[in-house]
């Protein structure tokens, strides 16, 4: 049967055919929240790149494959292809057979761009034979139990459950953000993280487009943790089918003591449990960081690698980012926190 490729600019999703890749998505197993139109549009908007879908049709127009794509043009990392920027992973939602053969029909269409990046949970070595491959993060993902007492008894005695039991007497308290104000909150804290972490912050309105585009569709909460009427720790979570996405989290360090991640956990992980949610994706981290990969395998997360696919097979953008993070680890001890702010909006446009 005769395949029809076609590429869609995510600024002509609209109306029907928003509804028709919603649908699509919703009922193909391997979909996340990174292959939907509202994440595409946000980050669109957000650094001025343009995202795109590749649709694979049969002969009755009927959708049968996605794959969606950045293309990133960039003074410091040239022009690039990427699936997908600021997506823990993003895998094509296309037969083995055809993946090539799609790469090569974008690749047809943006004769400029001079590489191609991918980051999947699918191990796809077998198939793209001119890509190199590294495996240097993974997530987690904690599957679920049919009540939430057996999903808490899954998790360790001591360093989860008991930490949780702790924040319970700390008179610790949930709410659940709708507003603005509270997405101001989480930034705020996520700001405080970074600059520990020596991290450039992700601009305010990345989160602000984010949010923005998925509450609509209730594919995002955001829980503030309180203690004294005081914020102490957030989250940014998003939700798409049957998982729950621990995508940005961030705590106040003065009162760790009080174990505010841990009730934040679980509070997420409750809320997931009412909403009949299955998994939760506790995130991206790398291999080097041994202390938070044992922190999220006691919530009972088993690990999973995430592969990254480059074309041609030494990543430009790597080799950029080893050198600037070396400089930026220096700059960023002494940055005040404006300069370090306005940072990360001049830099990850280029970095995506």
């Amino acid at each position: 049967m005769k395949l029809i490729y076609k590429i869609l600019d995510i600024d002509d999703i609209s109306g029907d055919i928003y509804e028709i890749i919603d649908r699509f998505l919703k009922n193909i197993h391997d979909s996340s929240i990174y292959h939907h139109p509202s994440w595409l549009s946000a980050i669109e908007k957000s650094f001025n790149q343009k995202g795109y879908y590749l649709l694979v049709r049969n002969q009755k127009e009927e959708i049968t494959g996605i794959l969606p794509f950045f293309t990133v043009k960039s003074i410091i990392t040239g022009k690039r292809i990427v699936t997908l920027p600021l997506s823990t992973y993003c895998d094509p939602l296309i037969l083995n057979g055809l993946l090539q053969e799609c790469i090569n029909f974008i690749k047809k269409q943006f004769p400029d761009f001079n590489s191609f990046d991918l980051r999947t949970l699918k191990n796809y070595s077998n198939v793209l034979n001119e890509f190199s491959e590294e495996s240097e993060y993974v997530t987690h993902i904690l599957n679920l139990k049919e009540s939430i007492d057996d999903t808490f008894n899954a998790f360790h005695p001591t360093s989860v459950r008991a930490s949780i039991r702790r924040a319970e007497k700390n008179n610790l308290t949930i709410k659940w953000g709708e507003t603005v104000e509270e997405l101001k909150i989480f930034y705020h804290l996520e700001l405080r993280l970074r600059k520990r972490l020596l991290i450039p912050p992700l601009p305010f309105k990345f989160f602000f487009n984010v949010w923005q585009s998925l509450k609509e569709f209730n594919m995002i909460h955001l829980p503030v943790i309180i203690k004294d009427n005081i914020p102490i720790a957030t989250g940014f979570i998003l939700n798409f089918k049957d998982t729950f996405y621990l995508e940005y989290t961030a705590a106040d360090k003065d009162y760790f003591n009080l174990y505010p991640n841990h009730k934040l956990f679980f509070e997420v992980i409750k809320k997931a449990h009412q909403m009949g949610a299955k998994k939760i994706d506790f995130g991206r981290t790398s291999l080097d960081n041994i202390s938070l990969i044992t922190f999220k395998e006691k919530w009972a997360a088993k690990k999973e690698a995430i592969y990254h696919y480059h074309y041609p097979n030494k990543p430009i953008i790597k080799k950029e980012q080893n050198r600037l993070k070396r400089v930026l680890t220096n700059i960023n001890k002494h940055l005040p926190d404006k300069l370090f702010e306005a940072e990360g909006k001049i830099l990850y446009r280029h970095f995506l």
